[in-house]
């Protein structure tokens, strides 16, 4: 994992926590926010800075709502890193 990377993540939690329910199972954006207790929006925007360093990816990026996300094996690597990192 690189510098900008590990600040990126590092500058916010909910980014670790929203990865970590990916790593877990596909989400839908309501749904998780939801359960982990923000607006929708807060997560879809999460979502999207995800899927731009490539952490994550959208299964069905045609669809006009309802868009499923997935973590990446770069996500899930990032992800092993930061537990280590971890003491």
């Amino acid at each position: 994992m690189n510098d900008e990377l590990r600040i990126f993540l590092a500058r916010s939690k909910l980014r670790i926590k929203v990865l970590q329910e990916l790593d877990e199972k596909p989400q839908i954006a309501s749904f998780l926010a939801k359960k982990i207790k923000k607006h929708r929006e807060v997560v879809s925007r999460i979502f999207l800075d995800l899927q731009k360093r490539t952490l994550a990816i959208c299964t069905n990026p045609k669809a006009p709502s309802f868009r499923h996300y997935k973590i990446t094996d770069k996500g899930k690597i990032t992800l092993k890193e930061l537990r280590d990192l971890e003491f």
